[in-house]
């Protein structure tokens, strides 16, 4: 009764069209849900992602869960995680894409998890980190050890948005450091961010965790601006 009353006075609606959820919808209506632009790279060797990693880093396989496009639904899924602090979106995000690519992680092996870290005054000011709650939906739908704690954001950067790509490498060249390489030895790690663009923040942390870590290092996210 009174879950009930609660739904009548405040209303669970669609992030994206604002309409009424149904029992059995979280965040986005059906109808939403099937315009929600999936990559299913997942599912394709060679696919975008990994082609804009080539020749950067050694990894086994990258994917990401959406495409994205400005104005789309996907920069408002990202404008909610980032802007209104919705972290069970982004939980639930992750336990959906974990779903989808659970015969992938388990056929290539992987058996751990990291998220990109924020430095600590940005995760002060954000109140938590979009990476870290969609890889925690990950890990604990599929069971991977979460390895987060081994990686720290040495250094405070500016946003990303309007740098060009040397810019973007420049800014971030440097910044991770690992803390516990013991703990990334001879695993198979998930690293995770929210977006890929040219890939220069999954790239400088990729190189600080093979370099100290000697570990194998396979890539996902969110979204993937193609």
């Amino acid at each position: 009764m009174l879950n009930n009353i609660l739904q009548l006075l405040y209303p669970n609606l669609c992030i994206n069209c604002n309409s009424s959820l149904v029992i059995g919808e979280k965040y986005l209506c059906l109808s939403c849900c099937l315009q929600l632009p999936e990559t299913n790279n997942h599912l394709q060797k060679e696919n975008g992602v990994e082609k804009s990693l080539w020749g950067r880093i050694p990894f086994d396989r990258a994917f990401s869960f959406l495409y994205f496009n400005q104005f789309g639904l996907t920069q408002k899924l990202l404008h909610e995680l980032k802007y209104n602090g919705n972290h069970y979106l982004a939980e639930y995000l992750g336990e959906t894409y974990a779903r989808k690519i659970a015969n992938t992680v388990q056929s290539h092996g992987i058996d751990s998890i990291v998220a990109i870290p924020l430095h600590k005054r940005k995760l002060e000011k954000r109140g938590y980190n979009q990476s870290q709650a969609f890889a925690n939906g990950i890990s604990e739908t599929l069971g991977l050890t979460d390895l987060s704690s081994c990686i720290i954001r040495r250094k405070e950067t500016d946003t990303q948005t309007k740098k060009t790509r040397d810019e973007r490498w420049k800014n971030v060249d440097s910044i991770f450091s690992v803390l516990e390489p013991d703990q990334l030895k001879e695993r198979h790690i998930l690293l995770v961010d929210d977006v890929i663009t040219t890939g220069a923040t999954i790239e400088s942390c990729a190189r600080e965790m093979i370099k100290y870590g000697n570990c194998t290092i396979s890539i996902a996210s969110i979204a993937f601006a193609a």
